[in-house]
């Protein structure tokens, strides 16, 4: 029988076999002293496709917790330097109330007190331009959206994180309605008849209501002002005279006018009350709009005003705040007092106000703008539009009752005595200007992908920049101008600083809450994202320490034991030679 000598199928068998326990191994040892089970692409592809984007969240939510900790570290800086400036501005009111007790105060103590608050300002103004994080100065309004109002007018009131900055030339303002106050018209005069009545139950009174708060003036309690009012009733009635009688009645209406405002500012109303002369009784100097000032001119050439003209006067109450929110009620004993529907002793709603119409950014029909939103005379860019968060004040005094035209009929505005066909007055018959806006509020970063961004804006504490725009009796036109030398002066700087609290506290409390609810509550929820993203990548790119460890002895074991095999399969041509040589 033939032999023949074939190939080593049992060694080449042991020696794959072989081969693949030590590249398994290898990674066996590779992947228990690393720790992740992916090293190579080839290892998972997929998995390491996701595993390297996993990874890559991982370090951004990492960077991100370490921006908001930063970020907090400047606003706490922030809110320090604010703390201070509070605790200024407490110290400047006590000075100015107690400078406003002119009757215990002497010149020098009145100059000692504005010196402290001339030192206290100077200390405002170097907490302004000092306040740091880093080279980054806090509170100089180089971290807010800072813009101003260009045309007759218009104001630049604020600017939210979310506003955009201008062209070069700044967003165009259309102002299309000007903003109006509430008001109430007497339909007549008040006569004799119904201040002197002997029956007193007839005796006239007004209850007034505005925001809570109510006043009556009742003629028959008042026993200053009934006294008054009996002795001008008696002399006109002895007198008999049809112009001593129109004179007397007109002397009543200032009288009960004047007992009105004295009533609802001792209760904190925020009325005013005057007598006015109806529209209607001004004759042929409202027959032409047109001619508004030729007839303001022939109205200021008479030296009693528009009372020389002739015909009844009526008393007006007008609410002091512009818009259509501002209201109150006027109830009265006299029938139809306040319009041909008007019962007595029911309340009566004043004629509402209306707000500021127009657009910031261009006409709509034209320049594809948005109308913005009125606020009284306070004008905003619409959410969505190009100048959304643009806040704007038309501040002209558009509704002083000589402008206004009263129907008397229907006891309504019926419009204004101005050009209306043009609507050249008061109202551009284009673009009343231009708001150019530059924004600078503080961008934080607090996530990992683009755009999760937070902007907090933190206007100037600068005493040149509070209070600003507010109005006063001593024209003071910011918190840096105020005295206190006098006691008139005294209570217009309580009001400059009680404005200027205001705003800081407005901004702590912004700051605040962009604080807790933007950076805090962020920085929790990352570091959640952050604990279960690393969960979730460890579950897929991590090693199974006991896995490996178990597939590491049995490679071992494999490994040690092919070897053997190996041997042994090898002993077959070993005998095969020694058959040969034997032969031989």
């Amino acid at each position: 029988m033939a032999f023949r000598i074939n190939s080593n199928i049992a060694a080449l068998n042991a020696l794959r076999h072989l081969h693949d326990t030590e590249e398994a191994l290898s990674t066996n040892l590779e992947r228990l002293s690393s720790g992740r089970k992916l090293n190579h692409a080839s290892d998972g592809p997929a998995a390491m496709v996701i595993s390297e984007q996993m990874k890559t969240q991982i370090e951004s939510l990492d960077q991100s917790i370490r921006n908001s900790e930063i970020s907090m570290s400047m606003l706490q800086t922030t809110e320090g330097a604010l703390s201070e400036v509070s605790n200024i501005l407490i110290d400047m009111r006590q000075l100015a109330v107690h400078a406003a007790n002119e009757g215990t105060n002497d010149p020098k103590m009145l100059q000692a007190d504005q010196n402290e608050i001339e030192n206290l300002l100077s200390t405002l103004g170097n907490i302004s331009r000092n306040t740091q994080f880093g080279t980054r100065t806090l509170l100089d309004g180089s971290n807010a959206a800072t813009g101003v109002a260009v045309g007759n007018g218009l104001g630049f009131v604020r600017a939210s994180e979310t506003a955009k900055s201008s062209p070069a030339e700044g967003y165009k303002v259309d102002i299309t309605q000007v903003a109006t106050r509430a008001m109430l018209v007497g339909e007549r005069m008040l006569s004799l008849e119904d201040v002197s009545s002997s029956d007193p139950s007839k005796v006239i009174s007004f209850v007034i209501n505005e925001n809570g708060r109510t006043v009556a003036i009742d003629l028959k309690n008042n026993t200053a002002l009934r006294e008054q009012i009996e002795k001008l009733a008696t002399a006109a009635q002895r007198d008999g005279r049809p112009e001593v009688r129109e004179r007397t009645e007109r002397a009543i209406q200032q009288l009960v006018a004047h007992e009105m405002q004295r009533q609802t500012d001792e209760a904190g109303m925020n009325l005013d009350v005057f007598v006015y002369r109806s529209a209607e009784n001004m004759g042929r100097f409202l027959e032409d709009f047109d001619a508004l000032d030729d007839a303001l001119s022939e109205l200021a050439s008479f030296p009693g005003g528009i009372g020389a003209l002739g015909g009844e006067e009526v008393i007006v109450i007008r609410h002091r705040d512009f818009g259509s929110e501002p209201n109150f009620t006027v109830s009265t004993t006299l029938q139809n007092y306040f319009g041909e529907v008007s019962p007595a002793n029911e309340a009566v709603f004043a004629i509402p106000g209306k707000d500021v119409e127009g657009t910031i950014g261009g006409a709509p029909e034209f320049d594809g703008g948005e109308a913005a939103i009125g606020n009284g005379q306070e004008l905003s860019g619409a959410p969505g539009a190009e100048a959304e968060g643009i806040t704007i004040r038309y501040d002209q005094d558009t509704d002083d009752v000589i402008y206004q035209i009263f129907s008397r009929t229907d006891n309504r505005i019926t419009g204004l005595l101005k050009r209306q066909k043009d609507n050249e007055f008061l109202v551009g018959d284009s673009i009343d200007g231009y708001v150019p806006l530059t924004q600078n509020s503080l961008a934080f970063q607090t996530g990992p992908n683009q755009g999760q961004q937070s902007k907090v804006s933190v206007q100037s504490i600068d005493p040149e920049q509070l209070s600003r725009g507010l109005d006063n009796d001593s024209n003071f036109r910011s918190l840096s101008d105020i005295e206190v030398l006098s006691a008139d002066s005294a209570q217009d700087a309580m009001l400059m600083i009680d404005e200027a609290i205001d705003e800081v506290s407005t901004l702590r409390g912004k700051l605040g809450s962009f604080q807790r609810n933007s950076l805090e509550a962020n920085l929790n929820s990352l570091r959640i994202s952050k604990e279960n993203m690393v969960a979730s990548e460890s579950m897929l790119a991590d090693t199974d320490m006991a896995e490996e460890m178990s597939d590491l002895v049995k490679n071992q074991i494999l490994l040690s034991s092919g070897t053997a095999m190996l041997a042994q399969a090898n002993q077959t041509p070993q005998s095969v030679m020694q058959l040969l040589d034997a032969g031989a």
